[in-house]
């Protein structure tokens, strides 16, 4: 019992650290949970690019989490993300709804 409890307890931190990485999370739960070792490999994967999650520095080119304001690879600011809405047309910065008419961007 404490067995399974190792290996499902390696298949939720990989899953979580893959999703976290821009990597699908089933696949890395079920790698994580039959070979537990892979989840040092996992922690050394670089960011890959997912829609959302990850974003693309347009200085030095390296993957970045979305959330990030600051490369932490060239340390230079990273610009905001403007959209416009498709209800009042004015462009505002893309966090998920419109801060003039509170419409869900998409």
């Amino acid at each position: 019992m404490s067995r399974f409890l190792i290996f499902l307890l390696a298949g939720l931190a990989g899953a979580l650290i893959a999703d976290k990485k821009g990597r699908d999370k089933l696949i890395w739960f079920l790698l994580c949970f039959f070979f537990p070792p892979l989840l040092l490999l996992l922690l050394f994967l670089p960011l890959k690019l997912a829609g959302g999650k990850t974003k693309q520095c347009p200085f030095c080119s390296r993957v970045v989490s979305s959330g990030d304001t600051t490369c932490k690879y060239c340390k230079k600011e990273l610009p905001i993300e403007m959209v416009q809405c498709p209800g009042c047309g004015s462009f505002v910065p893309g966090k998920g709804y419109c801060i003039k008419c509170n419409r869900e961007l998409k």
